[in-house]
């Protein structure tokens, strides 16, 4: 109780040391698509595609001087991971088709500094957006079901989970803030968001686990718009 306490009390006077608070809603649509690395019986495997999600949520940036902010906040973010090409089962010859194709609903906190500009027009500046976020999976929903790979692997397995519950990614971000009044502002920019974690967990097939030989990493390329005051 003693440590819960003292950690309390340092969070606090550590956001009470910074000079200005913004908080803030936004709203990004998305590009999303995966990278995909493959080697054995999936070197056939392709990328699925792109497809338009979404992220939104509050942010909140914490000044620590007049152009320097430490940025975070939590999204409600959803991710498409999809998957083409052919399984081929040694010198058999047989091949099963690797299509799959899901939605990923995950709560993101990014940890990012922002970088401002002086003014480059009356009440404009331009950030810069550098750091990561830790995203953890709410949801993974199959799409198409009757012509999904990863699903019916799940299905054949009790339901065995597809994705891991957990990714990391780096976030790269720049826009422009207009101030429209004393405590409000307008802002909007485009950012890339990487995932570093291959997204599949160990689901079995042909007697190895899946992600031994094939690796998905998630990535959004967004336009982001919203109000801070």
């Amino acid at each position: 109780m003693k440590k819960t306490a003292l950690l309390i009390l340092a969070l606090a006077l550590s956001l009470n040391s910074f000079a200005q608070v913004k908080i803030g809603l936004r709203f990004a649509p998305s590009i999303a698509f995966n990278g995909v690395v493959s080697d054995g019986i999936y070197n056939d495997a392709t990328n699925g595609g792109t497809g338009l999600r979404f992220s939104a949520g509050p942010t909140a940036d914490f000044f620590f001087a007049d152009n320097y902010a430490f940025s975070t906040g939590l999204w409600y973010t959803v991710k498409r991971t999809s998957l083409g090409g052919l399984v081929r089962m040694g010198n058999s010859g047989t091949t099963e088709d690797l299509r799959s194709l899901y939605n990923l609903q995950f709560i993101q906190v990014p940890l990012t500094v922002k970088l401002f500009t002086n003014e480059v027009a009356p009440d404009i500046r331009v950030y810069f957006q550098l750091g990561g976020t830790m995203d953890f999976k709410l949801a993974e929903k199959p799409q198409d079901k009757g012509n999904n790979f990863l699903y019916e692997q799940s299905e054949a397995q009790n339901n065995k989970r597809v994705f891991k519950p957990f990714d990391a990614g780096l976030y790269l971000g720049a826009g422009a803030e207009y101030v429209l009044g004393t405590n409000t502002a307008l802002f909007a920019g485009l950012n890339y968001n990487r995932g570093l974690i291959n997204a599949l967990t160990n689901l079995d097939y042909a007697g190895s686990g899946i992600n031994n030989d094939l690796s998905l990493r998630n990535q959004l390329f967004s336009l982001e718009v919203g109000l801070k005051f």
